[in-house]
């Protein structure tokens, strides 16, 4: 499970974007954040869902969209999901944007579990970024 955070138009559904097209979803199929239908299942190499969960108001509501740990077989992008972090599973991956400053784009990774801790350091080798004490 993938969290991003970030002001209005910091960039999370283009990074979402980018990450679908990365795991195969098609140029052809839009990947737009569903804000309104809350969860779009993609077409990818792997099972592939992105979620929006601006609108929602409590953590009550997250049983519908079938988005706990259970689900661990698909890759799950959340735009506005860290509020409910530790509703959604312990082991997740927080990727905090911020808006660019000076033409520099700014992202906080932090891991939360085991798996997320070593995609995180797979991330980290592969952008070549020592990790932080």
């Amino acid at each position: 499970m993938v969290l991003l955070e970030g002001a209005l138009g910091a960039g999370k559904t283009f990074l979402a974007r980018a990450i679908a097209r990365g795991l195969g979803v098609p140029s052809d199929v839009p990947v737009q954040s569903p804000t309104f239908a809350l969860v779009h299942e993609l077409p990818a190499r792997v099972p592939l869902r992105h979620a929006d969960l601006y609108r929602l108001g409590s953590a009550s509501e997250l049983d519908e969209l079938g988005l706990d740990e259970s689900s661990a077989e698909a890759i799950t992008i959340v735009e506005w999901g860290a509020r409910f972090g530790d509703s959604l599973g312990r082991d997740r991956l927080e990727i905090t944007l911020e808006r660019p400053i000076d033409a520099v784009r700014r992202a906080v990774l932090r891991a939360h579990g085991n798996r997320a801790e070593t995609l995180l350091a797979h991330v980290m080798t592969a952008l070549a970024v020592p990790a932080a004490p």
